[in-house]
């Protein structure tokens, strides 16, 4: 099975066209569609919603996007936790009764 360098189809190898560079490169098309693309019109394959080279760069650039966001939560949760103990600490501390001196026998 030849994959088209354009969209990224598999067909077999008796269909399409079969470009052969003269530095001895062999690039396969499926398609009129994929090879005018390529060469006539200069498209890049991950601009177009068609090519499996876009459904790639796609889901890439999802994982990042939902890395940030954890990481923008995660560093919120520790602003969050930090003046939680903050404030706790000055609960506790308007909570304890200060010690009473103890009076001298004699």
């Amino acid at each position: 099975m030849a994959k088209c360098i354009f969209c990224g189809r598999e067909e077999e190898p008796f269909r399409g066209i079969h470009l052969i560079k003269n530095d001895g490169s062999v690039n396969f098309f499926c398609s009129s569609k994929c090879r005018k693309n390529t060469l006539k019109l200069k498209r890049d394959k991950r601009r177009l919603k068609w090519t499996e080279a876009y459904r790639i760069a796609l889901e890439k650039s999802r994982k990042a996007q939902k890395r940030e966001e954890e990481k923008k939560t995660e560093k919120v949760n520790k602003e969050k936790e930090e003046i939680d103990k903050s404030e706790k600490k000055e609960k506790v501390e308007k909570i304890k009764v200060p010690k009473t001196r103890e009076l001298k026998k004699g």
